[in-house]
């Protein structure tokens, strides 16, 4: 019995401990440094520190601007170079 409980605080402590870049909930690679935003009256990248996967869209926490929320088909999430405006070159 003290094996099972042993193996269950370490296999809760590598999943507690496992990092998921800088989304706030979940499993995997999702870091992501910029996004891509394309509305009618806005079209440019912004740095982001953290962002929220929602089923309509994503909540961004930008370092220019605070919170936003941004809604499917209006932006890509970028790692390093964004292809659309070549933002992040020579940075």
């Amino acid at each position: 019995m003290k094996k099972i409980i042993a193996i269950l605080m370490i296999c809760g402590l590598i999943i507690a401990m496992s990092g998921c870049g800088n989304m706030a909930v979940g499993l995997g690679n999702y870091t992501y440094k910029k996004v891509h935003i394309n509305t009618l009256d806005y079209s440019g990248c912004i740095e982001i520190e953290k962002w929220y996967d929602t089923e309509r869209g994503i909540e961004v926490m930008a370092k220019e601007v605070g919170s936003l929320f941004l809604s499917e088909g209006t932006y890509i999430l970028i790692g390093e170079k964004c292809p659309i405006c070549a933002h992040g070159e020579g940075e």
